[in-house]
């Protein structure tokens, strides 16, 4: 029996899987054109940078595929770094209590807006675009506005430390991104938001508690993101109230740029890993080459806007398939049969 896949299967695989084509394509273009991009030391920087995004992107990942949006998580990056340095440096708690006061902080503010987004009538986009506001405010009053060092030298190893020469930070991410990637396909509630994101009146008719679910996936935001704000306070030993900017437009680029759908319902864990890392190899290579920083905001711009395109493409595609099969499936049933009740 002829064990290799056929020409049709390998196009089926390449067009379920384009981000990791996408990302294979890019990475080895950028080890041939740029000398210095595969020197251990670009990977790791990398690595450290982008595994941050990546718990961000994982978090955004669950909030879009029930049609959400979270914008609030650079401030909440933000407001975890200036807790954590708080208690640590003024407070003189244990840097295990302070890491859970960050990561709590974070994760009340994510359930704070999933209260809202699922109780009211209040978009998502208004709802953590306000929570984007209250986070960066209170990281502002709670530090005057001024960075706080942390002067822990355990803590700094956290976000700088390596395995095998593996960033620790790295693994981390890999590892949440298998537990949620088994979370979403092999546990009830993962199966609930995708259904959620699908159809939520649907989902609603079918038994699922579409509150209770919207507001699950805004706390899990606000958790994996304090995950990513106890790193980057770690890898710069301080906390910053103006930290984390724009992180938030990062993590939706890659869940898009990764296969997800902003209409919700459509996105993989897999897709958005390729998504961030096809980002941390575009920057890179992009410095390397010494690209103005301009033009690397137009190169970016420019991706997600393609992304969004074929996203939309594809989902036209989807629409129109269903609706032919549904047409072929009425054609083939026949006119109905005369009703024998008088």
């Amino acid at each position: 029996m002829n064990r290799n896949p056929s020409p049709a299967r390998v196009r089926r695989w390449m067009g379920r899987n384009t981000s990791t084509v996408a990302l294979v394509v890019i990475f080895a273009f950028g080890c041939v054109a740029l000398p210095n991009f595969a020197d251990k030391f670009n990977l790791s920087a990398i690595a450290f940078q982008y595994s941050i995004i990546g718990f961000l992107a994982l978090g955004q990942l669950l909030v879009i595929l029930t049609e959400g949006i979270d914008l609030s998580q650079g401030s909440l990056v933000a407001l975890t770094s200036i807790v954590i340095a708080t208690l640590i440096t003024h407070a003189g708690l244990p840097t295990p209590v302070a890491i859970l006061g960050g990561v709590l902080a974070s994760t009340l503010l994510g359930f704070l807006s999933g209260l809202l987004v699922s109780r009211t009538q209040i978009p998502a986009f208004i709802v953590t675009l306000g929570m984007l506001g209250i986070a960066r405010g209170l990281a502002l009053l709670i530090s005057i506005g001024k960075p706080i060092s942390i002067a822990d030298e355990v803590f700094a190893d956290l976000g700088r430390s390596k395995v095998w020469e593996i960033p620790a930070s790295l693994i981390l991410w890999l590892l949440a991104a298998l537990l949620l990637h088994y979370f979403l396909t092999q546990r009830r509630l993962g199966r609930h938001i995708y259904a959620v994101g699908g159809s939520a009146e649907s989902a609603r008719l079918s038994g699922v508690n579409v509150r209770n679910i919207k507001l699950l996936v805004y706390a899990m935001s606000g958790f994996l993101t304090g995950i990513a704000g106890v790193l980057w306070t770690s890898r710069l030993s301080s906390g910053s109230p103006i930290g984390g900017v724009n992180y938030e437009l990062e993590s939706i680029a890659a869940v898009v740029v990764g296969g997800g759908s902003l209409f919700g319902g459509i996105g993989t864990v897999g897709g958005t890993v390729a998504g961030v890392l096809i980002f941390g190899v575009i920057n890179s290579m992009l410095n390397l080459a010494g690209i103005s920083p301009y033009w690397q905001g137009t190169i970016k711009g420019v991706l997600i806007l393609a992304a969004v395109a074929l996203s939309q493409l594809r989902r036209a595609d989807r629409t129109n398939v269903r609706g032919v099969a549904r047409h072929a499936s009425d054609s083939t049933a026949g006119p109905a049969k005369p009703s024998r009740n008088i």
